[in-house]
């Protein structure tokens, strides 16, 4: 049974969930090295990304460690570790305020927050300085420049130790890998970007800039041995995902073709989540089973494949509740059961559909129907060049579900989005990416 408190919207509802994703080695590697050490490490970062964080909001807190006591290269795995926790607090964010904006989800909230973000209201420019922990108003921007940012601070630091840690270049492969990916969500997600106190620069320049980082993690991660070997490998091949999808916006076909490759098609790379502290809760599975402040979508609900229900994109109606609004019909998502649940970020799945978009035709065919069969579902039997982009594009949205690509795919393809009102009657905003918040604008003296 679904547990939801819709009476507290401030999304810390409690609980324990034992229940767990089925693991994998991969997956169970990447939590051990994203799980207590990241979170244990935020304390030493807060004062790092306070020192450091010019082009963000300027903040002055007390803070109990020195800025020299970072210097040393003993402390370098634990700010590592810390980098790839910020990461995974605002990825798990990502996927959920991505998804409410560009229709994945309904806000069924009566929280003002989430009901501008679902309707593409100009007021969510408002919300620039929310931190990854919040859930109102919803954090989007400061937490995706303070993942990249911690994440580029620890290859600078690494590089300026005086004494060279023995495991660097694992360091800032993992570092630089996590970095690209907040910068590529950055582009994926906004109008224009600015990084550190810098001018305004356009979409292309976000994804040239993660595609630099990518190719960085990748030089570095492939000479590592010993036992960070396998670790190494799982997140080179992090960083080819990443760079292929940087390459497909960036519109290098063959670049791409030469990436996803290099990639198992049974590759999976989470973003692990744990129960054990609000920062590393799955937020999809808390703002949706549990609080009942988004609800999925009508075009994800019940769907099927030549009538067989597709179990990619696994949505139940909540028996005719509907959320603390008091309108909205809640339909809940169940590919993530719980706040424990991981969450996909690079897998070798997405890049076969790349591999699809660039190729088209009977190539593109051909991978539907492999991903397909493996969920039993009918074959595709192709169509006209049009058809089978747009086929590409609708397996795309059920393959990577709920995996914070959606956004990014709806700008790419260009598809239209919903005008008019929405089933509260607010209008829909004219926008369809998101502009810089008004908080960077006010903090940074190269923007206008």
């Amino acid at each position: 049974m679904m547990k939801r408190n819709r009476t507290n919207d401030s999304g810390l509802t409690g609980g324990e969930h034992s229940m767990e994703d089925s693991a994998t080695i991969k997956r169970e590697s990447n939590r051990t090295r994203g799980g207590t050490w990241g979170a244990l490490a935020m304390g030493l970062l807060l004062t790092v990304f306070l020192v450091g964080c010019d082009g963000l909001l300027d903040v002055d807190l007390p803070g109990a460690v020195e800025e020299e006591d970072l210097q040393g290269a003993d402390m370098a795995d634990i700010l590592a570790r810390g980098a790839q926790g910020d990461f995974e607090c605002m990825f798990r964010n990502y996927v959920w305020i991505t998804g409410l904006w560009a229709d994945e989800f309904y806000s069924a909230s009566v929280l003002r927050s989430h009901n501008v973000f679902g309707s593409r209201d100009r007021g969510v420019e408002q919300f620039g300085n929310a931190t990854c922990a919040s859930v109102d108003p919803p954090p989007l921007w400061q937490g995706l420049q303070t993942a990249r940012f911690q994440a580029e601070d620890v290859v600078r630091r690494v590089q300026n130790f005086d004494q060279t840690p023995a495991n660097a270049d694992f360091l800032m492969g993992q570092s630089y890998a996590y970095g690209a990916y907040a910068t590529q969500l950055l582009g994926e997600a906004f109008c224009e970007v600015t990084f550190d106190e810098g001018p305004a620069q356009s979409r292309a320049d976000a994804f040239q800039r993660a595609e630099d980082q990518f190719t960085q993690a990748i030089n570095l991660l492939q000479g590592v041995g010993g036992p960070e070997a396998a670790r190494a490998q799982e997140l080179t091949m992090m960083a080819y995902v990443g760079r292929a999808r940087a390459r497909l916006h960036l519109g290098d076909d063959a670049g791409v073709l030469s990436d996803a490759a290099q990639v198992d098609s049974d590759f999976v790379f989470y973003s692990t989540h744990s129960s054990s502290d609000t920062r590393r809760w799955n937020r999809v599975a808390n703002r949706n089973n549990e609080t009942g402040n988004i609800s999925v979508h009508p075009k994800f609900r019940d769907l099927e494949v030549d009538g067989v229900p597709d179990p990619r994109v696994p949505v139940v109606w909540d028996g005719g509740a509907s959320g603390p609004d008091g309108i909205t019909d809640m339909w809940v998502q169940q590919k993530y059961p719980t706040t424990d649940s991981d969450i996909p970020m690079a897998t070798g799945r997405e890049a076969l559909l790349m591999v699809a978009e660039v190729q088209g035709g009977q190539e593109a065919v051909d991978i539907i129907n492999q991903l397909r069969a493996t969920h039993d579902l009918p074959e595709y039997e192709g169509g006209t060049d049009a058809e089978i982009m747009e086929q590409v594009y609708e397996e795309r949205q059920r393959e990577l579900f709920l995996q914070g690509t959606h956004m990014g795919d709806k700008l790419r393809f260009d598809r239209e989005w919903e005008s008019g009102s929405n089933q509260k009657g607010e209008p829909f905003g004219p926008d369809t990416c998101l502009r810089i918040p008004e908080a960077e604008r006010l903090n940074n003296p190269n923007l206008t």
